[in-house]
């Protein structure tokens, strides 16, 4: 994954439980798949580098089906593509920026400069925030979702900390996270 999307001159950053372990230095538990961000003006970009060695499928509309993406520009609400070869797959997730602001996909009122939504980890790999990629996961109730906060929320900063605990009481007031934050 890493090989075929870290040839393609655009900002990426792996997502998931993968940022949080690759940012913690260490895996802190099972993953069943890997997910990258990529900017949603990409999209086009990132098939171009991937179509010779990979088949990319789109959900879109959110809700469907995979089906083969050919290059039809994805819109929102629909942000999820699958690169598939016989040496694996990764999911890619298309995020709202502009080339200097990202906007969090469930609520538009959440910004960041799109500098402060990824790190490079001690792997040398670039990923997503910890608190971003936590307040994507709190819409689950996911037990890996709790294992991720649980492990990562000692780790955050203060600023960071403090960054999610706002955004979480926008986007899911009264989510069971801010007590401990």
């Amino acid at each position: 994954m890493a090989e075929a999307i870290g040839e393609i001159d655009i900002w990426w950053a792996v997502a998931g439980g993968w940022a949080i372990d690759l940012w913690l230095g260490t895996q802190t538990r099972e993953h069943h798949d890997v997910e990258v961000a990529v900017r949603r003006c990409d999209q086009s970009a990132a098939l171009t580098a991937l179509r010779d060695d990979w088949d990319v499928y789109c959900l879109d509309p959110p809700g469907s089906e995979w089906r083969p993406w050919h290059g039809d520009l994805i819109e929102a609400p629909a942000f999820q593509l699958q690169a598939r070869s016989a040496s694996g797959e990764f999911d890619i997730f298309l995020e709202a920026t502009d080339e200097a602001l990202w906007q969090f996909r469930r609520d538009r009122r959440i910004t960041l400069p799109l500098s402060e939504v990824s790190m490079v980890s001690s792997s040398g790999l670039p990923v997503v925030n910890p608190a971003v990629q936590l307040l994507y996961m709190a819409k689950s109730t996911d037990a890996k979702n709790q294992h991720d906060f649980e492990v990562a929320r000692p780790m955050l900063d203060r600023e960071s900390a403090a960054w999610l605990a706002m955004v979480l009481a926008i986007a899911h007031p009264g989510h069971r996270w801010l007590a401990l934050l």
